[in-house]
């Protein structure tokens, strides 16, 4: 009871801070200018489970790119954040029932929307919205602890300065992120799947998505999740990152706007 009590009685800044400094310091996350994540995704479709290669390219203020391998015949896909632009590529797709194939395309994101999708755009390690949040014109509120997988954490909820809220799980021994969770767009946003069901027309108002961190790996000096899981309404799909580059000479081809 003693240790709940003195959780509770901490601040979100002071529990921000410990997190800060769990992760590697403040100094370290901020210094960092690149990263590179290429994943495996595990998904049960359909009764089966299907392979997907992801990658996420960061670099610091500049880009932001999540390419998504294909699925069901089709090609990659990707989403493309910039400092002054936003596209999504959805590639052909095959006729399907009674369903007619699609050509690729590429999609200009609107103004509206590419101003709330550049928080994609910070560096600072796996959760940079976190780090020295205030700076960014983020806000963040305590909202007490709870346990996920019977360990006590603090729940924080953090409004981005562009008004979207994401509520993390901080482990009370660890100070690591143990959960994400996220309501409707920034949910989509979460499970990296945002741009293909805009899509397809998906009204994603009401999806409800949760991230749980299941192994951390040290690159760099910096704490990044190793092993996930991901959680959209019905669908669970586990993440495992196989490389993690911190600071490393950003490809150019990343920033390329057309076929994947």
């Amino acid at each position: 009871m003693v240790t709940v009590i003195s959780a509770q009685s901490q601040t979100a800044d002071e529990i921000l801070a410990k997190y800060e400094e769990a992760a590697g310091g403040r100094e370290k996350l901020e210094a960092v200018r690149s990263l590179e994540v290429v994943s495996n995704l595990k998904m049960g479709v359909m009764g089966q489970t299907i392979d997907l290669p992801l990658t996420l390219v960061r670099e610091k203020g500049k880009l932001f790119r999540r390419q998504i391998g294909g699925i069901m015949g089709m090609g990659e896909s990707y989403m493309l954040i910039t400092d002054t632009a936003g596209y999504v590529f959805i590639p052909s797709i095959p006729s399907f029932r009674d369903q007619p194939a699609t050509p690729a395309s590429v999609t200009k994101i609107k103004a509206e929307e590419l101003a709330s999708q550049q928080y994609e755009l910070d560096c600072a390690g796996a959760f940079g919205e976190l780090v020295n949040y205030a700076a960014k014109g983020h806000t963040a509120e305590l909202l007490g602890t709870e346990k996920v997988n019977k360990v006590v954490c603090h729940k924080i909820r953090m409004k981005l300065k562009t008004g979207q809220s994401i509520t993390y799980f901080i482990d009370g021994q660890t100070f690591l992120v143990k959960q994400v969770e996220a309501l409707g767009e920034m949910a989509a946003n979460l499970t990296g799947f945002g741009s293909m069901m805009k899509a397809f027309g998906r009204d994603t108002r009401k999806d409800k998505a949760t991230m749980n961190i299941k192994e951390y790996q040290e690159v760099n000096g910096i704490k990044y999740p190793f092993k996930l899981s991901l959680g959209l309404g019905a669908v669970e799909s586990e993440v495992e990152n196989t490389t993690i580059k911190i600071n490393e000479a950003i490809d150019e081809k990343w920033y390329k706007i057309g076929k994947a």
